[in-house]
Parts: structure tokens; C-alpha cells; sequence
């Protein structure tokens, strides 16, 4: 691997590691630095939220997260492309309603300006396989 594709990679886990965290710290600037403007993230229900939504519930004194933590990653780096799978554990409230789950999420990443930024989103409820 050469020291650039090394770099990438570390770069992606530290945004994915600050952009997880930003959840549990409700902190607003740096999900708006990480997130495109036309970001995406769709939900294992298939329901979409779009940035402001989701920067929205991340606002809403209903919902905190205790734990929100990835695991596992596997990055794919394209030039200024990238794709992060992992797993991760949330814990905390949702419009009232305590949650502890396990989810399985990919990310697209975009470079700009050398910046990692998150375009899009897809998370499915992770389930053993046997």
C-alpha cells in the first residue's frame, strides 16, 4: 500500500471517528463541515433524511446519543472517492423512546479542497449470518 493510500485511509477513520462523536457532543459545526450541502443518509427503514434533517434531530433536545461508535472499518479510497463500511453501536433517545442497536453502515466520501467530506449514507440493522 503506498503511503498516500495509507494517509487517505487514516483520514477517513479520523472524520468518520469526529463525525460519529459530533453526534453524542451535538456538535453542530462539524457535522455542517462534514456533511455535503446535498447529503444524504439513508435509514435501514428506507426513509431518507437529507442534511438539515438530520442536523435538525441532532438539535432536538428529544433525542441524545450516549454511545455512537464505529468499529471495523473497511475503506475503498478512488482518487477522490471513497467508501467506508463499518459497524456501529448507538445508544441513547429518540423522540423519547430509549434505542441500543447495532448497525451496518457505507459512506461516500468526497475530497474537496483536501477535505473528506460525507456525500451519502446507507445503514442496515446488522444481523449475524450463520
Amino acid at each position: 500500500m503506498s503511503d498516500q493510500l495509507n494517509d487517505d485511509i487514516a483520514q477517513l477513520i479520523a472524520v468518520d471517528k469526529k463525525m460519529q462523536r459530533a453526534f453524542v457532543d451535538r456538535d453542530i459545526a462539524s457535522l455542517q463541515q462534514i456533511f455535503t450541502d446535498d447529503y444524504t443518509l439513508v435509514l435501514a427503514s428506507g426513509a431518507e433524511r437529507n442534511k438539515q434533517e438530520v442536523l435538525a434531530e441532532v438539535r432536538d433536545p428529544a433525542n441524545h446519543w450516549e454511545i455512537n461508535e464505529t468499529s471495523q472499518w473497511q475503506v475503498k479510497v478512488y482518487r477522490d472517492t471513497a467508501i467506508v463500511v463499518a459497524m456501529l453501536h448507538q445508544k441513547g433517545v429518540n423522540a423519547g423512546q430509549a434505542f441500543d442497536s447495532n448497525v451496518k453502515f457505507s459512506d461516500t466520501y468526497i475530497r474537496e479542497n483536501g477535505s473528506w467530506r460525507n456525500l451519502h449514507a446507507h445503514a442496515s440493522k446488522a444481523v449475524d449470518v450463520k
